[in-house]
């Protein structure tokens, strides 16, 4: 499988719910993924030798209230084990929600994963907007 197939296999997709996707390889070789049930958090998939790592920017360290670094870090590490399927982490200066799967995963598993993703991104957000600007 490569990208292009998944991003191809995607667009074809509709699930039991009635959530779509639409699914593009960038010009940086990323698979963006908009989800029908949360249309304004992108998740960028990408590939490695054994698995498929689905990544939803959240928002940036400056978007933090000055004073509420700690609080919003605590509050992170009290909500991961709530978002299944998902991690939250910082990558550079960006809080993320991820996840990963292996190669050999199905699609309907795929989809399932990236619309979990999607749903625990504006759950996260819903649980953190209070601390940030």
């Amino acid at each position: 499988m490569t990208l292009d197939d998944l991003a191809f296999r995607l667009n074809e997709y509709s699930g039991d719910e009635g959530t779509t996707f639409d699914a593009f390889v960038t010009e940086r070789g990323i698979l963006e993924v908009v989800c029908s049930n949360d249309d304004e958090f992108p998740i960028h998939v990408t590939m490695t030798e054994t698995q498929l790592l689905s990544v939803t920017p959240l928002f940036s360290t400056s978007e933090v209230l000055p004073d509420k670094q700690g609080e919003l870090n605590d509050a992170f590490l009290r909500l991961s084990p709530a978002v299944p399927l998902s991690s939250i982490g910082l990558q550079g200066d960006t809080y993320i929600l991820f996840g990963a799967m292996a190669l050999s995963t199905r699609l309907e598993v795929i989809a399932h994963e990236l619309a979990v993703q999607a749903e625990n991104t504006i759950d996260v957000l819903e649980a953190v907007e209070h601390l940030l600007a």
